[in-house]
């Protein structure tokens, strides 16, 4: 099985906060990124702009001096100040204004960090209630907004995430039915999907399955590891913590598609604290993908492809772990 880089979020190594406490405190790049060195088997990191890019050259500077590369530039559109109603697809031209300029600023610093990947997740882009929003009207500044961010410039890709639900009740970009509508709307060649697998679990997903559709459309360029407990929300748990199986699924279906791109992170450090839950994670992909590589995977390819076969692939899969765990 092919061994994915592996990148983390440094957001998740900053403050972090809910409704209710603070879990983590606000920390400096420099504070960030010596945290992620201690995680083994990381070699990239994601960077939030504005927040961790304000000075792209210390930036660069500091990834050097820890041995990391950058491996998205995450660009944040959700900042209440100017986009409490909707971003890319707010009725206010200067609010769509902005949302366009921050990710085409997004894209420039991606460039000149040497990275060819730009991610966000559209989340102001959404509503509470019925009549709160014209849906057609939306959609169309939506997919127009994409697209002129797109074109901005063509050696950097763009490439958004789905969540069902998250900071209001719906959101436009919600699924990876929709995910698919949108990259068909744009027609860019330059923009495309980062997979999120909590947030397909928690919409009631197959992440293999998402994952094999967006594949299709030769989109899948990026992607979220974590879990969470289902269709309670968005809780950036550790992977395969509760959906083992499904990750497993997810490993094996990567592994099939040959997928080219980084296994990012978002993981909620809140009573673990960054370094532990980061490397639980990595930990937790590291072991899944060993499992996978002692599988005689055209065995399994094969009974996949045939009907009736699960009670099979359950038994292959079993006994490899226990023939594993006895040596």
């Amino acid at each position: 099985m092919k061994q994915w880089k592996l990148s983390v979020n440094a957001a998740f190594f900053g403050r972090q906060s809910n409704g209710y406490t603070q879990y983590q405190p606000q920390r400096t790049l420099e504070e960030k990124l010596a945290l992620i060195k201690q995680v083994a088997g990381v070699e990239g990191v994601e960077l939030k702009y504005p927040f961790d890019l304000e000075d792209v050259e210390r930036a660069r500077q500091l990834l050097a001096e820890h041995g990391l590369v950058c491996s998205a530039v995450n660009v944040d559109i959700k900042d209440a100040a100017y986009f409490r109603w909707g971003a890319l697809s707010a009725t206010s031209a200067e609010a769509r204004d902005r949302a366009i300029r921050r990710l085409c600023e997004g894209m420039d610093i991606a460039a000149a960090l040497g990275v060819n990947l730009v991610t966000t997740c559209p989340l102001a882009d959404a509503y509470d209630y019925p009549f709160e929003i014209d849906y057609d009207q939306a959609w169309g500044w939506f997919i127009e907004s994409v697209r002129r961010v797109a074109g901005h410039r063509d050696d950097v890709r763009l490439v958004m995430e789905y969540q069902p639900h998250y900071m209001e009740a719906r959101t436009l970009l919600s699924d990876v039915g929709k995910m698919l509508y949108l990259i068909r709307q744009v027609d860019r060649p330059n923009f495309g999907a980062n997979l999120d697998v909590g947030h397909a679990i928690f919409g009631g997903e197959s992440p293999a399955e998402a994952a094999a559709l967006l594949a299709r459309e030769g989109r899948l360029w990026y992607l979220h590891s974590n879990d969470n407990i289902g269709r309670g929300g968005d809780w950036d748990m550790i992977s395969g913590s509760v959906h083992f199986w499904e990750w497993l699924e997810l490993l094996y279906t990567l592994d099939r598609l040959d997928y080219q791109g980084w296994i990012g992170a978002d993981i909620a450090a809140h009573q673990l604290g960054p370094v532990e839950a980061f490397g639980a994670n990595t930990r937790m992909l590291q072991r899944m993908m060993w499992l996978l590589d002692r599988v005689d995977i055209q065995e399994l390819q094969a009974l996949v492809r045939q009907d009736g076969t699960v009670p099979q692939i359950f038994d292959l899969l079993m006994r490899n772990m226990i023939q594993e765990a006895a040596r």
